[in-house]
């Protein structure tokens, strides 16, 4: 194979024998050193309530900078898509989901390398799979000590923030009806 050499094997080699346990998933570095060499399959939760409004989350990270994100979880190493869409529920959102059986959606997120970074092409190949989401009855949103401005943070949109995760726009069919009511909001004069 073109490109493969000593120094690479050895590597290589030094990766098979740290007999990592990738079920609990990758050290980080070593996730965004494969993230440029393969797609990563993730899952993202459309969480709607009885009201229609959509459940986001405060991203703040070195990819994704101040902005809101569908919560969202790469699938582990072994592991069903219905176990990474109820550990992801955890981990987001602090509570269990009701998830409809069947995703609504499969899609390639890819976006260009990243120009200023030492390793421009990590994570920019995703398989996403998003499902339909609800709260069980009688579940409360738990923020604890964040403030909207903090990573984590949960709220619910009646209408589609601006700043939604770029990448996160290979839904805008699903999400349209967010859209629809915003751009409705904004036509009478009001914003969210």
């Amino acid at each position: 194979m073109e490109g493969y050499n000593e120094e690479l094997a050895k590597a290589v080699k030094l990766l098979r024998e740290a007999r990592l346990d990738a079920s609990k998933g990758l050290p980080e570095e070593l996730f965004w050193l494969v993230s440029s060499l393969t797609p990563i399959v993730n899952v993202d939760l459309l969480v709607v309530n009885d009201a229609g409004q959509l459940l986001l989350a405060r991203r703040n990270d070195a990819f994704h900078p101040e902005c809101w994100h569908i919560p969202g979880g790469c699938v582990r190493f072994g592991e069903s898509l219905m176990d990474r869409v109820h550990l992801t529920a955890h981990r987001e959102l602090g509570c269990d989901v009701i998830a409809e059986s069947n995703p609504i959606a499969i899609r390639d997120a890819i976006r260009g390398p990243i120009q200023n970074w030492d390793y421009p092409n990590e994570r920019r190949h995703f398989v996403s799979i998003l499902y339909k989401c609800y709260l069980p009855k009688g579940t409360i949103i738990r923020n604890d000590n964040r403030t909207e401005a903090d990573a984590g943070y949960l709220k619910w949109f009646d209408v589609l923030p601006e700043d939604l995760v770029e990448i996160q726009h290979i839904y805008d069919d699903i999400l349209e009806k967010w859209n629809e009511k915003r751009e409705e909001t904004e036509e009478n004069g009001f914003s969210e």
